[in-house]
């Protein structure tokens, strides 16, 4: 099993989620949905769990008043998720909210999207990107949450901060030389995320839309030893 390794399953059908997590699960950190839940609700855990995914993932991405996301983090726990993602915006007492919510699952924050160029996020936060990362793992980090997520062009900063220390760092936005980056702005290759200070790395479509999927998480398994 790798624990470095989360499997974000989204876009995929519910058929094509429990195939991937009866043949990758047992092998991965957690098995990351969304969609999957949306379209099935809670029993698409109990189905992920019995096909061999060791932690299921929402990422909820929640982020509104915290009384509203410490229902929702409680829907979840209720659910048997093991993992839920909440933006770091919404503040220190959103963020203890979801804690609150769901006391036995691990809590994540969201700090800025790795969709989001420097450029755009300087005009949506009104500082530079690498301010507002920090800034909100900060908050984070005074939330009591178990980890943050961030790019892998940021988490060297965060990692070897002192302030932060004990916090988990989630990469997405990795991949292989010569795999597409889709939608991902601020990327690198996995062992660079890793050896910059990344706890897990997020992967999603270099395994999931590969001809063979359990060999392309051996041929990443072999990249980042």
């Amino acid at each position: 099993m790798n624990e470095k390794i989360v499997l974000a399953t989204d876009d995929l059908s519910i058929d094509a989620t429990i195939e991937l997590a009866e043949k990758i699960g047992p092998r991965v950190y957690a098995v990351k949905i969304h969609e999957a839940y949306d379209a099935v609700g809670p029993g698409v855990v109990v189905q992920l769990k019995q096909a061999g995914a060791r932690r299921v993932w929402m990422d909820a991405k929640l982020h509104d008043i915290p009384n509203t996301v410490r229902l929702r983090a409680k829907a979840y726990a209720e659910a048997d998720i093991d993992i839920i993602s909440v933006h770091a915006s919404g503040g220190i007492e959103m963020m203890k909210a979801a804690r609150e919510g769901a006391p036995e699952a691990e809590i994540y924050a969201i700090t800025v999207l790795t969709s989001l160029s420097p450029e755009e996020a300087q005009l949506i936060y009104g500082r530079t990107l690498e301010e507002e990362v920090y800034a909100l793992a900060r908050l984070a980090k005074d939330a009591g949450v178990h980890g943050v997520v961030c790019s892998p062009q940021e988490v060297a900063m965060l990692a070897k901060d002192p302030a932060l220390a004990g916090l988990t760092f989630v990469v997405p936005g990795v991949r292989s030389a010569g795999i597409a980056l889709n939608d991902q702005k601020r990327t690198a290759l996995p062992k660079e995320a890793l050896a910059a200070g990344a706890t897990h790395l997020v992967i999603g479509r270099q395994v999931t839309t590969a001809h063979d999927p359990v060999h392309a998480l051996e041929q990443l398994e072999q990249e980042i030893i």
